[in-house]
């Protein structure tokens, strides 16, 4: 990829962890241990991905690591860094995450879904932030949100590919594919007729390969792969 590329968060879903870069600033050491201020996420076939918290929210972009800090320090797979414990594996998911407070909303990062856990990446205050699966950030929870709880979902083919119509509590329409083993999530504003997909905002949510050459799959199944799940009372039709 070329150096300065933007990223979108599709881009990511898919491709190899195969290294963490992390940037602390020495600027900030005091009573606390310095800050976070860059990550580079090392992905096959994609490259280095430069993240970063302009002041709220993140950045991503494709960026060589080469003269690119002043100040700081760099450490590769740090231990205490929650990705890390995810190295070899794809991201077979992204979801925004949301932080709403009164009339304040904006996208405040994304979570990264991997086989057995996922990892949140946020920009809150200037500051960027790693949050590994147990952690939790204290009163500021209440505040983040990410649209991944289905309020309706029709079934339209049992096999080869199974396929979902589904729309989220947020009013998301998503659309589950899964054949030869490999699943995927796709969003598509104009919702289900294929003649809107390629309108702006259609993107690829989460993909996954299982192993197997299977045609078909449980929804329940299908869910915990995709990192999604049912709301309370969610409608669950058979459309075939």
């Amino acid at each position: 990829m070329i150096d300065e590329e933007p990223v979108t968060a599709a881009d990511l879903v898919g491709a190899r962890l195969t290294r963490v870069t992390a940037a602390r600033g020495r600027e900030q050491q005091s009573t606390t241990e310095p800050q976070l201020s860059h990550l580079w996420l090392h992905l096959e076939d994609l490259g280095p991905v430069l993240v970063r918290s302009p002041g709220t929210g993140l950045s991503f972009r494709a960026a060589d690591m080469t003269g690119a800090i002043d100040g700081a320090g760099t450490t590769t797979d740090p231990a205490d860094l929650p990705l890390t414990r995810f190295l070899g594996q794809p991201i077979r998911s992204v979801s925004a995450i949301e932080y709403r407070d009164g009339r304040t909303a904006f996208t405040a990062g994304l979570a990264l879904g991997f086989e057995g856990g996922r990892v949140r990446l946020l920009g809150l205050d200037g500051a960027l932030l790693v949050v590994g699966p147990e952690e939790h950030l204290g009163g500021i929870e209440a505040r983040l949100h990410e649209d991944t709880a289905l309020a309706r979902v029709v079934w339209t083919c049992s096999s080869s590919p199974a396929q979902w119509n589904a729309w989220t509590t947020g009013g998301r329409y998503l659309y589950f594919r899964y054949r030869h083993g490999e699943g995927s999530v796709e969003h598509f504003p104009g919702g289900p007729d294929p003649d809107t997909w390629d309108e702006e905002g259609s993107g690829l949510l989460a993909r996954w390969h299982d192993g197997s050459r299977g045609g078909a799959i449980d929804l329940a199944d299908f869910l915990v792969l995709a990192g999604l799940r049912l709301a309370p009372n969610s409608e669950v039709l058979d459309g075939r």
